[in-house]
């Protein structure tokens, strides 16, 4: 079984400007996140899909593989599970096998971990989950990350199988956002 990441970082936001590589305690945002997963045994790959090249050369820097998003795919209105979709299959990414994890990881997420995207890999595995999403302590998911078998990406239906692990990380939105995690 193969684990990947895509660390979904479209360019253009709006409400704080440059947000994925915005620089926070000395690195940019997304290397929080890059970092994290680079600290897990059980992952393979680190893709980070993206249509603005200085958030690709960032990322790049940090030790992610880079893909290249269609500007199409890269707009405030495109769901973000139509970026994954593409992204998964693009060449550089290769096959992926039906019970593939595939760790969808945000950028904008500092506070991700290797200890808490570890949990939720083990509380998958073990439960032969198709899909594990991150929550705060009231079980809200926070949309820090989620990880996926690669057959329910392109599922039309509700998902099923499905669990979550408490992992209360803040998505960062705005320089409010940063303060509460600083």
């Amino acid at each position: 079984m193969r684990t990947i990441v895509i660390i979904p970082a479209r360019g253009g936001s709006k409400r704080l400007p440059k947000k994925n590589i915005y620089p926070f305690n000395g690195k940019p945002l997304i290397a929080y996140t890059i970092d994290a997963c680079k600290e897990c045994p059980f992952i393979d790959s680190i893709f980070v899909s993206s249509d603005d090249e200085e958030i690709l050369h960032v990322s790049s820097t940090h030790g992610a593989q880079t893909l290249l998003r269609p500007a199409a795919l890269a707009d405030d209105k495109t769901p973000k599970i139509v970026a994954i979709r593409q992204a998964v299959q693009d060449e550089k990414i290769g096959h992926l096998d039906r019970d593939d994890i595939v760790v969808i990881a945000q950028a904008n997420s500092p506070q991700i971990s290797a200890a808490q995207l570890t949990n939720a890999h083990a509380f998958m595995v073990k439960n032969n989950l198709w899909e594990v999403m991150s929550a705060d302590e009231n079980g809200v998911q926070n949309a820090a990350f989620r990880l996926v078998r690669y057959h329910a990406l392109f599922n039309e239906f509700l998902s099923a199988h499905c669990g979550f692990v408490i992992a209360p990380n803040i998505d960062v939105h705005t320089l409010d956002d940063l303060q509460a995690i600083s």
